[in-house]
């Protein structure tokens, strides 16, 4: 969270989130190198370097570059739809790179040759290309709504201690709604990663329907993608994302109709993939838009400690998804390895892929019902225009 508030306190020729970017550039190469680059050592001195590598990256260069990164919707623009745009983008490049490297690192790897080096090899030229994204950010993007840019025109006048933004932050009930939201997302995100893969191998017996299941959900992933701007210009950011939680909902509900049935679990398990990805578009623009409502509030503008704390959220999501896995099988008895699971086992397998979803997203709609800031934020900002024009020249 100390990056957060650091973020905020920067002031620079380059802006505020955009100097973290140039200052990654090398880093984040570097670092990625390292990650993938493990030298020939003892079992137990491969296992140190990858904790001191991985350490390294993620307090030192992932959390510094994601942090001013995801503080540039709030930096750039207060344009509801400028901010939908960035969400469908982001989003969407997240997706299908994720899907593409999935896909296809290893069998990049295996048609090289498959050894070390083209693996290395291979994981220098994605350090690469992150490096220039990074670049690129840097380069063309425009700071219009930073701290000082704002305190030159009077939209807000002090700096804040982490203490005092933590108290402001934990009373914008705004910011707390999408902040429970996400944290329920993440461990729904980190549960559904593997739970397809046990219902697939010991309910449906078949392994290998995972990829199918995969390859089904790829093409209304690309419909969603694809509509989603118009669909979100229409009906709004919140509303939107209730709809595809509500498909989300339907998709699990189908899957009660028979448990073990193949065709009826596959288009259920699509319908379910889809009701996460219109939350996943917008939830980036919901949260940034607590930003205005905190200033609005409070007359403080908490930029990067918002997005430092979101960001320690998630981690926790993730860390409780993949936690929650471990403690459902545990409490099912499941045996690793037996090609026969016991009654209980199969019982929490089927809890981690249709009951705890269905739980996620119904508790996620019933918090987007509380969210009205959208109806709202047009005033605000003519409100905040307002302050601007009433400072003395």
């Amino acid at each position: 969270m100390e990056w957060g508030v650091l973020l905020d306190r920067t002031r620079s020729k380059h802006g505020q989130a955009r100097p973290w970017l140039l200052r990654m550039i090398i880093p984040i190469f570097v670092s990625i190198l390292l990650l993938f680059s493990v030298p020939d050592l003892s079992p137990g001195a491969k296992i140190t370097y990858a904790v001191i590598t991985n350490i390294i990256f993620y307090i030192f260069v992932f959390t510094p570059t994601s942090i001013p990164y995801q503080s540039l919707m709030a930096l750039t623009t207060r344009s509801q739809q400028d901010r939908t745009l960035m969400g469908i983008l982001r989003a969407s490049s997240n997706y299908f790179t994720g899907a593409i490297i999935v896909m296809a690192f290893i069998p990049a790897v295996n048609a090289l040759g498959g050894g070390k080096k083209e693996w290395t090899l291979l994981t220098a030229i994605l350090g690469l290309i992150a490096s220039l994204g990074i670049y690129l950010t840097f380069r063309y993007s425009k700071e219009r709504y930073n701290t000082q840019q704002l305190k030159d025109v009077g939209e807000i006048k002090k700096n804040y201690t982490m203490r005092k933004g933590l108290k402001l932050l934990f009373t914008n009930k705004y910011w707390l709604i999408i902040f429970f939201i996400a944290l329920i997302s993440n461990i729904n995100f980190a549960v559904s990663a593997s739970a397809g893969m046990y219902y697939a191998k010991y309910i449906w017996g078949n392994l290998n329907l995972v990829g199918i299941m995969g390859a089904l959900s790829f093409i209304p992933m690309v419909l969603v993608f694809l509509v989603s701007g118009p669909v979100i210009k229409r009906w709004g950011q919140r509303n939107t994302a209730i709809f595809g939680l509500a498909v989300g909902i339907l998709g699990s509900l189908i899957r009660f109709i028979d448990l073990n049935s193949i065709p009826i679990g596959l288009a259920g398990s699509v319908l379910q993939g889809f009701g996460v990805i219109p939350l996943m578009i917008v939830l980036g623009p919901l949260m940034t838009s607590t930003i205005e409502y905190g200033e609005w509030k409070h007359g403080q503008r908490i930029i990067g400690l918002t997005n430092s704390v979101n960001s320690f959220g998630g981690k926790i999501g993730t860390a409780l998804g993949t936690a929650l896995i471990g403690w459902l099988l545990a409490f099912g008895h499941y045996q690793e390895g037996a090609l026969i699971q016991t009654d209980t086992a199969k019982s929490m397998i089927i809890v981690m892929n249709i009951y705890l979803p269905l739980f996620t997203y119904i508790c996620m709609a019933i918090l987007l019902f509380f969210y009205s800031l959208e109806k709202q934020y047009v005033g605000i900002l003519d409100d905040l225009k307002k302050r601007r024009e009433e400072v003395p020249e």
